[in-house]
């Protein structure tokens, strides 16, 4: 029950993290690398490892709002 709480806590950091760069203003948020930059520059670790690690997912959920 802990790791289902664990991942959607993390699933609802990731997308505030992402809302936090898009409204920054800086970048096209389907330019990836600047998009990282910006997401150190901000501190925003999970999305840091979540463009590394599931590239695909974070297009998804740029496109439709939902995690695949």
């Amino acid at each position: 029950m802990n790791k289902i709480k664990d991942e959607l806590a993390k699933r609802d950091r990731i997308r505030q993290q992402v809302l936090q760069i898009r409204n920054t203003g800086e970048v096209n948020m389907f330019d990836v690398e600047n998009v990282k930059r910006l997401a150190y520059y901000y501190n925003c670790h999970d999305l840091i490892d979540y463009l590394t690690t599931d590239l695909a997912g974070y297009i998804n959920l740029i496109l439709t709002g939902k995690f695949n």
